[in-house]
């Protein structure tokens, strides 16, 4: 199975390519992601690896949470490619893609959401060494947060980077520093969807925000 990944959650945009179980990825420099940037690294990709893009099986995009502007680009590019071949989508967590990039046991994974506030998540590895969500995603402030299911985890992400210190405090983590969800690690996630039959057509694949949703921290009155 051959699986194009796109993840834009964050400021480190990724392209990924699961080809015969082996993953290649090209990252995009200049910060934050733009469209024609994340679309320059697929032809190369592709041709590194030999594989031409009507070979594609699966589209999959980080859907989220993470910025605004970056899940927009990735929503748009994976729902036109996937239109133009008329290939299904997987709308993968990126909170859970960034935990499978901190390939930790338990972690908190972390978004920085701007304004103060967080997207986070916690995840135990199942025997596969699979990220499983525990309770649900959610956004609120660091001091608000509620504590993890379980005691010694890794806090990783931007959100860790710049509120770690409050989550020690709180909560005992460690942080592991400078981690990103990776768009490799999209594509993994993407092909254990496949395989439970979890893919969407592309007009379903959208991204989540959680910011316009309810999933906020108990407490705030909009849980």
């Amino acid at each position: 199975m051959n699986i194009l990944a796109i993840e834009t959650a964050t400021e480190r945009a990724s392209v990924a390519l699961l080809c015969q179980g082996q993953a290649q990825q090209k990252v995009a420099g200049g910060g934050l992601a733009r469209a024609e940037g994340v679309l320059a690294l697929i032809p190369p990709l592709l041709a590194e690896a030999g594989v031409a893009l009507g070979a594609l099986d699966v589209i999959a995009f980080g859907r989220g949470p993470g910025s605004f502007t970056g899940l927009r680009v990735a929503a748009a590019i994976a729902q036109g490619i996937a239109l133009a071949l008329d290939r299904p989508v997987a709308a993968v967590s990126s909170l859970q893609a960034l935990a499978y990039t901190a390939g930790c046991g338990r972690t908190l994974a972390a978004i920085d959401a701007r304004q103060e506030e967080l997207y986070y998540g916690y995840f135990t590895q199942d025997k596969a060494g699979i990220p499983q969500l525990q309770g649900r995603e959610g956004l609120c402030g660091p001091q608000a947060m509620p504590p993890p299911p379980t005691p010694h985890h890794v806090a990783a992400g931007s959100g860790a980077d710049r509120y770690g210190e409050i989550l020690i405090v709180r909560f005992g983590v460690t942080v592991q520093a400078g981690v990103a969800p990776e768009a490799a690690a999209v594509a993994a996630l993407a092909a254990l969807m496949a395989a439970r039959g979890e893919l969407v057509a592309p007009e379903e694949a959208l991204p989540v925000y959680l910011r316009d949703e309810v999933a906020k921290c108990p407490g705030t009155g909009l849980e």
